[in-house]
């Protein structure tokens, strides 16, 4: 089933620039690469100073880490922000934020004066920048791409995304830190630098009028909030995106159920080194950016309703797989495949978004969603730390693939094209 344009975008918006060959959707690609790559080395960087401050105090590490992670609970307010503003300023502006932000931080540990006190609210303020971020570069896309593009410009944008978290920054920044403590934030601070500066280059290309700037927003704190709720009031009486986000709820609950208690299932019910685990992740990482790439085609043979079935499914089997086979080679190529799923699954959710969301109202729509899914990741991992302790190691595999396979009947009437006034 193809999907069509939103209804809600006007004769005055300009016309969006062919997308994926163009220097302009390079640009944002790279600069995706770039602040993905700062974010995966702070990633790894940040914990190891926090020890390293803390004595190795476990709850300060924690506390730390959870610092970063709590930024995502004022996304729907970050959101609105966002739909206040030209994206591109918002996307230079968090990347200018974080890079101050390292460069102060990479000072302070080159005078040994990093204190836990200073880490706490560093990594929080980081996190906003970050949600900043990515808010504003999933929300500026339709400016850039025509309709038709949108599934290749987002696999693009996810993909250098997979390529910095996940393969070239966490391993950068561990082996900087090696090296010299302080380098991993110097090089934090340049990828932002460097990002920051390559945006520079869409202000032309991404107009006011097509991202949601003016056009009568309450002004103040209770005109934010107002906003705000607005914003989560369309998500929550929309049908398409009330069902999304109960699926990518449970995605996340299933997901990190699996992952809370990796480590030890490798270890304990796959009898393997405790270095397998991160075998395991790389398996994750591989099968992940493998989905990215692959990710537009889907979406086009099948369409969007069908990508989104297929990609729960495979999911769910998945993980059934791996609780019927508990054999280590299995387990890494199920890990890959269920990785790949889920970035089919993102690739055609943004885009769906993109297409059924008001131009101005795309940022908070955005958020939401993703605290959604954000928000339901600590549940997964509680729960599948639970069931692991009472029932089993093959338990959270189970439950997870249990609950995916529910989900199904909420995609399979899913209408994926607009109707006037958004809503259903």
């Amino acid at each position: 089933m193809s999907d069509g344009r939103s209804c809600s975008g006007t004769s005055a918006d300009p016309a969006p620039v062919p997308a994926a060959g163009t220097a302009v959707l390079r640009r944002l690609v790279t600069a995706n690469a770039l602040s993905s790559v700062g974010d995966g080395a702070r990633f790894a960087a940040l914990p190891l100073l926090a020890a390293a401050v803390t004595g190795g105090d476990a709850f300060w590490v924690s506390v730390v880490a959870a610092a970063g992670r709590a930024a995502w609970l004022s996304a729907p307010v970050i959101g609105t922000l966002v739909d206040r503003m030209p994206k591109h300023r918002a996307m230079i502006g968090a990347d200018l934020a974080r890079c101050a932000l390292l460069a102060v931080l990479f000072f302070l540990v080159v005078s040994g004066a990093a204190p836990t006190v200073v880490l706490v609210p560093l990594a929080f303020v980081s996190g906003v920048a970050e949600v900043f971020f990515d808010s504003a570069a999933q929300a500026i896309v339709p400016a850039l791409a025509e309709d038709r593009e949108l599934e290749r410009t987002n696999a693009r944008v996810i993909a250098a995304q997979i390529t910095g978290t996940g393969f070239v920054g966490p391993p950068l920044g561990a082996a900087l830190w090696a090296w010299w403590q302080p380098l991993p934030f110097l090089l934090d601070a340049l990828t932002f630098a460097a990002s920051a500066l390559l945006l520079t280059g869409l202000a032309k290309r991404a107009p006011g009028a097509r991202q949601g700037v003016g056009g009568g927003q309450r002004r103040g704190v209770r005109g934010v909030l107002r906003d705000t709720w607005a914003g989560l009031a369309l998500l929550g009486r929309h049908r398409v995106f009330r069902r999304l986000m109960v699926v990518v709820a449970v995605l996340g609950v299933g997901q990190q159920a699996v992952y809370a208690v990796l480590v030890v299932y490798v270890v304990s019910r796959l009898g393997l080194p405790s270095s397998a685990y991160s075998l395991m992740l790389v398996a994750a990482a591989v099968g992940a950016l493998a989905g990215a790439r692959t990710a537009a085609a889907t979406a086009t043979r099948l369409g969007t309703r069908g990508s989104l079935v297929l990609s729960v499914a495979v999911s769910a089997v998945s993980y059934l797989v791996v609780a019927a086979l508990p054999w280590w080679p299995l387990v890494a190529v199920m890990l890959a495949v269920n990785s790949a799923a889920v970035v089919l699954w993102n690739v055609c959710t943004v885009s769906l978004r993109q297409r059924l969301a008001p131009p101005d109202m795309l940022g908070r729509v955005t958020s939401g969603y993703r605290l959604a899914a954000w928000g339901a990741m600590p549940v997964g991992a509680a729960a599948g730390g639970t069931l692991a302790e009472r029932t089993g190691l093959d338990a959270p595999w189970v439950m997870a693939g249990v609950l995916l396979l529910a989900c199904l009947p909420l995609l399979w009437g899913l209408t994926t094209t607009p109707e006037r006034g958004g809503d259903e």
